[in-house]
């Protein structure tokens, strides 16, 4: 897939997955993505904290070689150097990460770039220095993240549906709340607990594409 198809799919399909082992249920990132893409996800994004950079490469690169199965946008969380390592579709930063100019410099101009932020301030700097697209959040309090914001206020909300590029929401969302920022005009979630902490991960892909489904 091209660059332009990938940022199609962050426009078109709300379910963006983001791997946590520590919540998993016992699966391993690889067995979740195993399931995760069985059930339909087409986004996933690796997000590991607590391994070391070979073990990390080595998860990375079959998570890789699914998504390529699957005809998956890959998307590595902080690690500039194993997103180009494991030739990641894209690469997702935090504020206190590597500036998206310098994550363009190496990682070169095919690489979707993400960028995490709170408030106007940031997502006008991230559409500035060229970002692909930006995550925002939290949406609602969460337990997957530590150290995190208040959730983002409903004027940022709305600052947020006018900017040229994605937004992907972030931040407690489920099945509970999904469709209500769905009918607001936010069109791709990022998930941890909603579906890699389910028990059944295809029934809760189903639950989830059934609650922003427009007749």
């Amino acid at each position: 897939m091209t660059k332009e198809q990938h940022l199609q799919r962050l426009r078109d399909d709300p379910l963006y997955v983001i791997l946590g082992e520590a919540l998993s249920c016992g699966r391993t990132n690889v067995q979740t993505a195993a399931d995760v893409l069985a059930a339909g996800v087409r986004i996933i994004q690796y997000r590991e904290k607590h391994k070391t950079w070979r073990e990390k490469y080595a998860e990375a690169k079959e998570i890789r070689r699914l998504c390529r199965k699957y005809d998956a946008t890959f998307i590595m969380n902080d690690a500039v150097d194993l997103a180009v390592a494991c030739k990641a579709d894209g690469i997702h930063v935090g504020q206190d990460d590597a500036p998206v100019s310098f994550v363009r410099q190496w990682a070169g101009p095919q690489m979707l770039i993400g960028v995490s932020t709170h408030t106007e301030e940031e997502m006008t700097e991230a559409v500035r220095d060229g970002a692909d697209y930006v995550g925002l959040g939290p949406f609602y309090p969460t337990q997957s993240k530590r150290d995190v914001h208040a959730p983002v206020t409903p004027k940022v909300r709305q600052f947020a549906l006018q900017l040229s590029i994605p937004v992907v929401a972030i931040g407690g969302i489920g099945k509970a709340n999904i469709g209500a920022l769905y009918a607001e005009g936010f069109r791709s979630f990022a998930m941890i607990s909603a579906v890699v902490g389910q028990v059944q991960i295809a029934a809760a892909v189903q639950a989830l594409r059934q609650a922003v489904a427009v007749d």
